[in-house]
């Protein structure tokens, strides 16, 4: 199992936190606000991780984190996903069968951490 969880943000300040995986206890929706924040609890505090995407992606951002702690065996650094918040769209209709290609007309979003704050 990786030693180290890694999650990339955003914040200009934090852009990469790592925190240990053998100090985290479990992680969770934030009580508070749990469309928008992930909590990290470890031995001696926690850890809010701010995210973007709302109510459709928190359990897909829950689940991201809880592949990371799991994935990796035998490596140092995990690092979390970063789950689709607004699936691609392509040209309607299609026009992937005559050419080969799907013409997309808008790209895929994929969820952004925003900020990593410890308590």
């Amino acid at each position: 199992m990786a030693k180290f969880l890694k999650i990339v943000s955003s914040d200009a300040t934090d852009p990469e936190v790592m925190i240990g995986i053998d100090q985290i206890t479990h992680i969770k929706r934030d009580a508070t606000n749990p469309n928008t924040e992930i909590e990290i609890v470890y031995t001696g505090g926690s850890c809010t991780v701010t995210f973007t995407g709302g109510a459709g992606v928190a359990v897909d951002v829950l689940k991201a984190f809880n592949s990371a702690l799991v994935a990796n065996p035998g490596g140092i650094v995990s690092t979390v996903g970063r789950p689709i918040a607004t699936a691609q769209v392509p040209q309607q209709p299609s026009i992937s069968g005559a050419q080969g290609r799907t013409v997309v007309t808008t790209a895929a979003v994929f969820v952004e951490y925003t900020g990593v704050a410890f308590a």
